[in-house]
C-alpha cells in the first residue's frame, strides 16, 4: 500500500503535468477544488488530509473532465511510474 509521501508525489507530478498541458491557472483551480488538498502555486502538494486516494481520483477525475483522453495518457505514465498505486488505473469518470 502506498504511504502518504507517494500519494503526495504523484501528485504532484500529475498535476505539474497537467500545468503544462492545461496551462498554470486552469490545472491549479481544478486541484484546489478537491477537499483535503493543498497545493502550492508550483503544483508541489503541500499536505494531504483524509482518504488520499479519494483525492487522487478527485484530481484526475477533474483533469479527466477538461482534457479527457490527454489526462488519461498522462495518468497512466505516472502509474507505470507509481506501480504500487495500480489499482488506481480503474480511474473513470
Amino acid at each position: 500500500m502506498p504511504d502518504q509521501e507517494e500519494y503526495k508525489k504523484m501528485l504532484t507530478d500529475l498535476i505539474q503535468k497537467q500545468m503544462v498541458v492545461l496551462g498554470p491557472n486552469i490545472a491549479l483551480d481544478k486541484a484546489k477544488k478537491i477537499s483535503g488538498l493543498s497545493v502550492a502555486e508550483d503544483g508541489k502538494v503541500m499536505d494531504v488530509t483524509g482518504d488520499p486516494q479519494m483525492v487522487l481520483k478527485g484530481v484526475a477525475n477533474e483533469y479527466m473532465a477538461l482534457s479527457g483522453q490527454i489526462a488519461q495518457m498522462t495518468l497512466n505514465t505516472l502509474l507505470e511510474k507509481y506501480p504500487m498505486m495500480k489499482d488506481l488505473g480503474k480511474i473513470q469518470s
